[in-house]
């Protein structure tokens, strides 16, 4: 779901879908409308090639349950923070255990964007296929309102491509992109933990396969 927002598939997964007869669709949201300063940060930039002496970087994709998820940030109000960890383990899910189950730890319960995702998790691991993301540069979060319960972002992603992948390596499937792709996200709290609510489209780069 880089997702998904947190690495959310809705672009790449449709190909894939499409040959099940299967669609994704997106999940819309009202931002709560209380203001708050806007802060703006960016996401670190990826780790390099490991060199000799250098310890193995994660690999971007994997189908042995061997790489362990990210820790999650769902708490407190660093808010560019916490989506930040949202959106790397949802592509965690898509790139190393496409498990519906594990979802529920990064989306709201209740909502549209919940069935979204979990129907596009599903035909992942349905299809035994991985989905990975690749951004060009950082990614930034505004957050533009904030309540106790509650809190909306703009968020600005640099992706270059989202790619399908099976279990020998191959690229079944890909969708490449050029200029940057923005998002309006909603996070809700839920017994002391944040959720995505929303995570719509506001406007995105031009896409080709």
């Amino acid at each position: 779901m880089g997702k998904r927002k947190l690495v959310l598939f809705v672009a790449a997964i449709a190909a894939l879908g499409a040959c099940n007869g299967t669609g994704s669709g997106s999940a819309a949201g009202s931002a709560p409308t209380a203001p708050a300063p806007s802060v703006t940060t960016g996401r670190p930039k990826s780790p390099g090639r490991a060199a000799i002496s250098v310890p193995a970087t994660t690999p971007e994709f994997s189908f042995d349950d061997s790489v362990p998820p990210p820790r999650l940030v769902n708490t407190g109000t660093d808010y560019a923070a916490i989506l930040r960890s949202l959106e790397a383990y949802g592509n965690w899910i898509g790139a190393h255990r496409p498990d519906p189950a594990l979802a529920l730890h990064t989306v709201a319960r209740g909502t549209r964007l919940l069935d979204a995702y979990v129907h596009d998790i599903r035909i992942l691991k349905e299809n035994d296929k991985r989905e990975i993301e690749r951004l060009t540069g950082p990614t930034s979060y505004t957050i533009l309102s904030a309540t106790p319960d509650a809190f909306s972002a703009r968020v600005v992603e640099n992706i270059s491509v989202h790619q399908i992948i099976d279990r020998s390596g191959h690229v079944v499937s890909e969708r490449r992109y050029a200029g940057a792709t923005t998002y309006l996200d909603v996070c809700v709290l839920a017994n002391g933990r944040w959720y995505l609510a929303a995570a719509d489209v506001q406007s995105a780069g031009d896409a080709s396969e």
